[in-house]
């Protein structure tokens, strides 16, 4: 099996009624996720840039509140042209939706624009355990897991 890094994010400009009410259609449409550019910023742009992988597992959340379950599938690239509602996604990966938090789940520490998962705290049990299902679901239904 291929090492999988898990992370958690959110996406919005400083917003989180944004989150709510532009994420799930992003995720789903564009099928992107990404991040603008700020100058306080900067170390979770590089880590965005830098160390997701393709095949990371990334939980999208508002908050502490999860919205879905995605997988990298490709590099980080930039976009500075953008006139859409989502041109400030300036920083952006592409990726597949893996499953969407439809009841309610949420992350015990839900702090910070990205975070990786790097010890067995509850935050990142609660997503291998949502990762976990999922490879069984793949599983079930004959479908690749990894890109």
């Amino acid at each position: 099996m291929k090492e999988v890094n898990y992370w958690h994010m959110q996406m919005h400009p400083d917003d989180k009624l944004y989150g709510e009410d532009h994420v799930f259609s992003i995720l789903e449409h564009q099928k992107i996720i990404g991040l603008g550019n700020w100058e306080a910023g900067e170390h979770i742009i590089a880590s965005f840039r830098n160390n997701i992988k393709v095949n990371d597992i990334v939980a999208i959340k508002n908050g502490a509140k999860l919205i879905a379950l995605v997988q990298v599938i490709g590099g980080w690239y930039e976009v500075k042209d953008d006139g859409s509602e989502t041109g400030w996604i300036e920083n952006r990966r592409p990726i597949r939706v893996l499953d969407w938090a439809i009841e309610d789940k949420y992350l015990p520490q839900p702090r910070g624009t990205l975070k990786p998962c790097r010890s067995n705290v509850e935050t990142t049990k609660v997503i291998k355990d949502w990762f976990n299902q999922v490879k069984v679901s793949f599983a079930k239904r004959k479908i690749n897991l990894f890109v």
